[in-house]
């Protein structure tokens, strides 16, 4: 017994120093900064409020809204809601094309497939991924894919064909949607894996979990994630892949920042968060949590739209060399930030709460 005991200390051991040499061989790749970097180019001025204006405000929901995802059109756009009802919008008109019905009302994830547009999925504390196909009419339409022990927390297609879920049994599954069977299973995040999002050559995909870390997965080799990232204090609640470079990623946390990583370096290239709030002087007033809740990128990259508890959404300049914000739009809901979404077009911004309803800005 004492060997063996000497032998997981001598393990221990050999694990930390071998995440010092990782860390002593970023750091050594870390020898210029984004914003140093950007410092000579001749880059134009952001476009900020006023000129960004709520447009459109989308109502139908009488429940929380948890999740919301844009059609591959920029026009469409699917929301889920603890009313017990997936909704699909015309987001330029504000009409409502569709409402589903759903078995269970604790749905906590939504996805509509990109290049069609045919195909929803969703699901959340039912454990179950189910898809539906829009125009359909009832139950019949519907193919629940069960194999999550836990919670489903986001869903996202690859294809008509595939789709990809994560959950809160810590693992993210890639299904057949024709026959509702897995194809493979990613397992290596060590607490509940809460959102993902697919790079722009459909093989790799980053997941993002409780346990702090963001993971990059190829789904030919599923077997090991492909790289691992850290650096936040805790957990980090949502992932997206920058929409024109396709190597860079952001995550943001509750531990109230949002960082950006680049795959090429493995390195953490910003941070970006906001004051925290100042203590409530009435003992019997809630704090609100200092947490952001949703991300996305603009369209061309340059800005990160964070959704926070404080119902505000703070945008951030990835090449500024400030990590605070550049300009926030305040008050955007009357309760927290749930979603927060750009248009693949990048010309409108998305935001859903707690307050039931979605506002679209541009």
């Amino acid at each position: 017994m004492a060997d063996l005991n000497s032998k997981i200390d001598a393990a221990k051991e050999k694990v930390s120093s071998l995440k010092q040499q990782i860390v002593s061989l970023q750091s050594n790749k870390s020898e210029m900064s984004l914003d140093r970097a950007a410092a000579g180019m001749d880059l134009s001025g952001l476009r900020v409020p006023p000129a960004i204006k709520s447009r459109r405000t989308l109502k139908g929901h009488f429940g929380k809204v948890t999740a919301m995802h844009w059609g591959g059109d920029s026009r469409t756009l699917v929301s889920a809601s603890q009313d017990g009802n997936l909704l699909i919008w015309n987001a330029m008109t504000s009409n409502k094309l569709q409402s589903i019905s759903l078995k269970s009302s604790y749905v906590m994830s939504v996805g509509i497939e990109q290049s069609q547009g045919q195909l929803i999925a969703c699901g959340g504390l039912d454990n179950l991924c189910t898809v539906y196909r829009r125009g359909a009419a009832g139950d019949a339409s519907a193919t629940e894919m069960a194999s999550h022990d836990g919670f489903l927390s986001c869903c996202r297609f690859l294809s008509e064909q595939q789709l990809l879920t994560a959950s809160g049994d810590s693992t993210c599954i890639l299904w057949d949607v024709a026959t509702a069977k897995p194809i493979s299973t990613f397992a290596e995040h060590q607490a509940d894996a809460m959102f993902l999002s697919v790079f722009p050559d459909k093989n790799t995909f980053v997941s993002c979990s409780v346990d702090r870390t963001a993971k990059i997965w190829d789904i030919r080799a599923p077997k090991a994630s492909v790289m691992t990232f850290l650096g936040h204090s805790s957990d980090v609640n949502c992932v997206e892949v920058m929409p024109t470079d396709g190597r860079c990623f952001a995550t943001c946390s509750q531990d109230s920042t949002a960082r950006l990583y680049d795959t090429r370096s493995m390195n953490e290239l910003q941070v970006f968060s906001v004051p925290a709030p100042p203590a409530p002087t009435d003992e019997t007033v809630d704090q609100r949590p200092d947490t952001f809740t949703g991300l996305a990128f603009s369209g061309s990259g340059r800005l990160i739209f964070c959704g926070h508890a404080d119902s505000n959404v703070y945008a951030f300049d990835t090449l500024a060399e400030r990590s605070s914000p550049t300009f926030t739009l305040p008050s955007v809901h009357d309760r927290e930030i749930s979603c927060v979404g750009v248009s693949p077009s990048g010309a409108a911004l998305a935001t859903g709460s707690w307050d039931s309803h979605i506002k679209i800005w541009a």
